[in-house]
């Protein structure tokens, strides 16, 4: 089997951790899988549609990308991984790196399907990034719960939309006044007419004195910045006159930005020593479909690029995503070591020691009745977001925060939530408005799943990547 005249097929290749890339791939086409994984690695890497007079030993030797390995579900479609070369790219250019891995190769004819499941990063080209600049422990170290090691609690201002500076900060208030750690913008408000910029963070800096005054704690905003490049960097520059570092956490609507203006707009917010909120606004319009990249990838490119507090999903609630995805994201966030844990849909890697660990924001369609699963399934180093589940409490913003906070504090102290429920009316009364979901069930699928990888490995490679959104 050759591509282009050259074969792309090594399968006794095997990957070196410190220096090569691989991407594990599914692929479907109206040709044979071999020939599909010959074409993206040529078109991905040093080849074309034929033999070229101007290849060389030189270049076929160092760069090229070598498959090192197909699992063939039919003859036309299977599992793929593809190793590439450290050599092969300009390694301060995350652009290049997209259009070679994940660019013209969604465009071959040939193919059906296409999607990019994981990639592995090497350590030698993780040491170019630093990381985030507070992560975990430094977000904790803000709010004060390096010692508790409890969840943080956080909640988005709705409606998203339409109320102004002072109803903003009204609404954030009352969130801080129950308990909550985490006021946010939602993804689409920035400095529309309705609610200027300035105004509700000037408005919303008075309510969190103001509330910290009364409760005794240090409360966050996550700031939406998100703008053209010249704008967003005007903002922070602004935040940064009003010394602000200890209660803002500049908010980005990452995925929309791109790769590339993001990498630039953290080193601007960790030149002033600004935590970041990254939102993946926009994210799903390439995941849902025959083609499309695992949110695996960008994971770890925002770990590496520096986001300290990012949203990943719920496993439990109205997003898209089962649990056993969601707690590799967690993973991919707050791990040092990432082991195959999702049978065919995820790649061992090494984060290099130098990369913090991310704070995962657990966000959509949470409310106090979600909180033992949640939590069961991110573990206590989350942040558990709620909208409508605070503002959609029958008892209104603040004692949607209580029954929050009530939902945390009763994990914390080994109690279910409808038991602790018979002493606090607030969480009663989300129960009761919303239901329990009992974290049993997450925790038997994740046992599952564990117990069973090979047999479930077995599965994919017999029915191919849908049957894996379905297990």
């Amino acid at each position: 089997m050759a591509y282009g005249g050259y074969s792309y097929l090594d399968y006794k290749y095997v990957p070196d951790k410190d220096n090569d890339f691989v991407v594990l791939f599914w692929a479907k086409g109206s040709v044979g899988i071999e020939k599909i994984a010959e074409a993206i690695a040529a078109e991905s890497s040093v080849g074309s549609w034929t033999k070229l007079n101007t290849m060389n030993d030189r270049v076929w030797k160092h760069y090229r990308a070598r498959v090192c390995w197909v699992g063939k579900v039919t003859p036309n479609s299977g599992f793929i991984k593809i190793a590439y070369p450290l050599e092969h790219f300009d390694l301060k250019n995350i652009s290049q790196f997209q259009a070679s891995v994940l660019g013209n190769v969604f465009g071959l004819k040939e193919l059906d399907e296409l999607y990019v499941f994981d990639i592995s990063f090497p350590i030698t080209y993780q040491r170019q990034f630093s990381g985030p600049l507070k992560g975990v422990g430094g977000l904790r170290r803000m709010v004060k719960t390096i010692k508790s090691g409890r969840p943080h609690i956080g909640t988005i201002v709705k409606p998203k939309v339409g109320l102004t500076p002072k109803e903003w900060a009204h609404v954030a208030y009352e969130a801080y006044m129950g308990g909550l750690d985490l006021v946010k913008d939602d993804e689409n408000l920035v400095d529309q007419d309705f609610c200027k910029w300035k105004d509700r963070l000037h408005e919303t800096v008075k309510a969190i004195e103001r509330a910290g005054d009364e409760t005794g704690q240090n409360h966050l905003y996550s700031c939406n910045v998100s703008d053209r490049y010249s704008r967003m960097i005007e903002r922070i520059d602004y935040l940064n006159e009003m010394g602000l570092q200890n209660n803002i956490v500049v908010m980005l609507d990452v995925y929309v930005m791109g790769m590339s203006t993001l990498q630039d707009v953290l080193e601007h917010t960790k030149k002033y020593n600004f935590a970041t909120h990254g939102h993946r606004a926009g994210y799903a319009a390439v995941n849902r479909g025959n083609f499309g990249i695992n949110f695996q990838v960008y994971d770890k490119f925002y770990r590496l690029l520096g986001i300290d507090q990012m949203h990943i999903g719920t496993g439990v609630a109205k997003m898209e995503g089962k649990p056993l995805m969601i707690k590799r994201l967690h993973d991919i966030a707050d791990q040092f070591r990432l082991d195959e844990k999702m049978y065919l849909g995820s790649l061992p890697m090494e984060f290099a020691p130098h990369i913090n660990p991310m704070f995962s924001i657990a966000s959509g369609g949470l409310n106090a009745g979600i909180v033992d699963a949640a939590i069961a399934l991110h573990g206590k180093d989350t942040i558990l977001q709620a909208g409508a589940g605070v503002h959609g409490h029958p008892g209104g913003t603040r004692k949607g925060a209580m029954s929050m906070r009530q939902a945390v504090d009763a994990v914390m102290n080994g109690v279910s939530a409808p038991e602790y429920a018979k002493k606090h009316p607030e969480l009663a009364q989300a129960l009761k408005t919303w239901g329990y979901v009992n974290p049993q069930g997450v925790l038997k699928e994740l046992e599952y799943a564990t117990k069973n990888t090979e047999r479930l490995t077995q599965i994919a490679l017999k029915k191919g990547r849908w049957k894996m959104a379905s297990i």
